[in-house]
């Protein structure tokens, strides 16, 4: 199924259908592995924790496939190329999981989701066939490039993947590991041979046929070079805090310029904070050790107070120390890049931050001066 217009559609869905064309009696069934309950008890406080719990349940294939035919999205249906002996063994494996309490499973957005237990079912019943077609084979797409790719037609999810990640997101996958993505998935699949029961090499499917507009987005949409968008947003910031203190006459222009200072310094701060809480309280292993904490500085927040208010000198000390201890956290952060070892993905980030924590240093520097 392509993605639909929610914004937890964005990836796109598949299933697994099994019909018994001996016994028409009996319904196909859907076996779906991307059932969430929104009113289940302490879901929010689940998804906040990385403690996310998923469903996988055995549908009536036809209703399955007519409701995402509904939403407007595409569904794709291919044929697998299976023995009797496979479809056997791929049925009993889908009953165990889609039955209590393999049913219910920990949900993880890049290694345990609705298209890697796909994956798995496929894999298994193919006696490991499709890991061992797939797992030397790469593309040199990361979590990461997946992950915005796909989230870029809705901005707020885009810029929380990308601020969020940590460098674990940022090595290159194998084509197998690439197909928790749906689409790269079916993708994999359409140029796979593996070995029949006597060793003759085979396509993995035999048979395709596609409900609605075919292919609305490509299966792997290219990762976009946004560093330049954010360079530019950073300097625009920069340059109106740096002006309005600077030419602190101009009524207007120094309005501008505090408002613009207090939000960036609200941003950054709001941000760290929640990157830190990431890292120390959830199971969200993926934001571990993200490097965009040097960027977005929790004492941010004290920054934002002080420039909102008329402080008094120590309040004007404290923010300079502040604006000083974070141009230093912006530079380490870029000292840090040059490291081998350290891999994480942040430049579009730091070309941001940089131009306005800067032009923040700047600011205290000028309120200081005329305190």
């Amino acid at each position: 199924m392509e993605p639909g217009p929610l914004y937890y559609e964005n990836f796109g869905h598949n299933a697994i259908i099994i019909e018994d064309r001996l016994d028409l009696s009996r319904p196909a069934t859907s076996y779906n592995f991307g059932y969430f309950d929104f009113e289940s008890k302490g879901f929010l406080q689940n998804f906040i924790f990385g403690k996310m719990q998923y469903m996988g349940l055995a549908l009536d294939a036809e209703r399955d496939i007519e409701a995402y035919l509904k939403a407007g999205r595409t569904v794709w249906v291919d044929e697998l190329n299976l023995s009797s002996e496979q479809v056997e063994k791929l049925e009993l494996i889908l009953r165990r999981e889609t039955a209590p309490p393999k049913d219910v499973y920990a949900y993880d957005y890049f290694r345990n989701n609705c298209s890697t237990r796909v994956r798995d079912a496929l894999n298994e019943a193919f006696g490991g066939a499709l890991e061992r077609g797939l797992s030397n084979r790469s593309h040199g797409f990361t979590y990461r490039s997946l992950g915005n790719a796909h989230a870029l037609s809705t901005p707020w999810q885009y810029l929380g993947i990308h601020a969020g990640l940590g460098p674990s997101t940022d090595r290159p996958l194998s084509i197998y590991q690439e197909s928790f993505i749906p689409a790269a998935l079916k993708l994999a699949l359409d140029g796979l041979k593996i070995p029949d029961a006597n060793g003759a090499l085979q396509p993995v499917f035999s048979y395709q046929q596609v409900y609605g507009d075919a292919l609305k987005r490509p299966a792997l949409p290219p990762a976009k070079d946004l560093r330049w968008w954010f360079l530019l947003a950073g300097l625009l910031i920069a340059i109106v805090i740096a002006a309005g203190f600077r030419f602190r006459g101009i009524g207007w222009l120094r309005r501008l310029a505090a408002v613009s200072a207090v939000l960036s310094s609200l941003a950054l701060g709001l941000s760290g904070c929640l990157l830190v809480f990431l890292m120390t309280a959830t199971d969200h292993q993926d934001a571990f050790y993200n490097l965009n904490v040097l960027l977005f500085c929790p004492l941010a927040l004290g920054l934002a107070w002080q420039l909102r208010t008329s402080a008094r000198a120590n309040w004007q000390s404290a923010s300079s120390w502040i604006s000083q201890f974070m141009l230093i956290s912006v530079a380490v952060c870029a000292l840090l890049k040059t490291l081998p070892a350290v891999k994480q993905v942040n430049l579009e980030w730091w070309l941001l931050v940089a131009p306005i924590v800067l032009a923040l240093r700047f600011a205290t520097a000028r309120v200081r001066r005329n305190f």
